[in-house]
């Protein structure tokens, strides 16, 4: 029984796909011969046949258009008092972060190096060998670094 229910629910997943035009040949072959022999695979094919003709006939509706009425009856008030609040809140955070914050000098700042990301890793190897070389480390052309990437 197990069989029949895998094969009722291919049979019924191509009778979708085949209502929706988008059931190749072999599958359209293999669900007609599925069809032929069961009746209820039979039955659920020719109703999503029959929906999906119903909703291809089926005149196409409009949704209402939205209204939305500007009614300014005592919100101006309101609205001036929430922009107010707002500017009043951004202004304090800006106060408190400069505040809480500690003095930067040219001292703090630390230097960066940046290797572009156009450069192949042999070209990366290729950098990295003449430190490696000064530090007393030799190494040969063809043998991998610790820590690079095949």
């Amino acid at each position: 029984m197990q069989a029949k229910t895998h094969l009722c629910e291919r049979a019924r997943s191509w009778a979708s796909l085949r209502a929706d035009g988008e059931l190749s040949e072999l599958e359209s072959a293999l669900l007609d011969a599925h069809l032929g022999r069961c009746s209820s695979c039979s039955a659920f094919a020719r109703g999503t046949e029959e929906i999906a003709a119903a909703l291809r006939s089926a005149r196409l509706q409009r949704p209402a258009p939205f209204l939305v009425s500007a009614q300014r009856h005592g919100h101006t008030g309101l609205r001036a008092l929430q922009v107010a609040a707002a500017v009043a809140i951004v202004v304090a955070a800006g106060v408190i972060a400069a505040l809480s914050g500690q003095p930067r000098s040219a001292d703090a700042v630390k230097p960066v190096a940046m290797v572009a990301g156009v450069d192949s890793p042999d070209r990366l190897r290729e950098l990295r060998r003449p430190a490696l070389i000064e530090q007393g480390r030799s190494i040969p052309r063809n043998r991998q670094l610790p820590g690079e990437a095949v």
